[in-house]
């Protein structure tokens, strides 16, 4: 068993093993909810960077607009900077649990997305459950990736 101290030195890559991994966005599995901007294609690319995330989202919407987005934070609640995603600017990421990722994006200090990211116990599918930013309660939006 391992002890308190032993468990914080646990690397960052193994902690953040949810979100790691080229992911390619799986359209037959996802499903929007109302208002939400919609993609065609999108692929997800995260890897540590001195003990945080680092992941770059290119993406073209249902509307043929293309976005590329990153984002670079600790697993800790710390907020890191957010580029490339309209009307958002940070994202704090925090880890409750092995397999379990919350995300909430911020834009100017305010609470505005939010999502919990959920590894497939083969690791070959990561679901992302939308959820109210400030309730954290499960929203419409389900999001699947299939690893590359």
């Amino acid at each position: 068993m391992a002890t308190r101290q032993q468990a914080q030195t646990v690397p960052v890559a193994r902690a953040a093993s949810p979100l790691l991994g080229d992911w390619q966005l799986n359209l037959g599995r996802t499903h929007y909810g109302p208002n939400v901007d919609r993609r065609r294609r999108e692929r997800m690319t995260c890897t540590t960077e001195a003990e945080k995330v680092r992941c770059v989202i290119r993406s073209t919407r249902s509307d043929g607009r293309k976005l590329t987005g990153q984002f670079t934070a600790s697993l800790d609640g710390v907020a890191g900077p957010v580029t490339g995603i309209p009307d958002l600017d940070e994202v704090q990421l925090r880890r409750p649990s092995a397999s379990l990722i919350e995300a909430i994006f911020f834009f100017r200090g305010k609470p505005v997305f939010g999502y919990r990211a959920y590894q497939s116990d083969d690791g070959r599918s990561l679901m992302i459950i939308s959820v109210d930013p400030v309730t954290r309660a499960a929203a419409t939006t389900v999001v699947v990736y299939d690893r590359r």
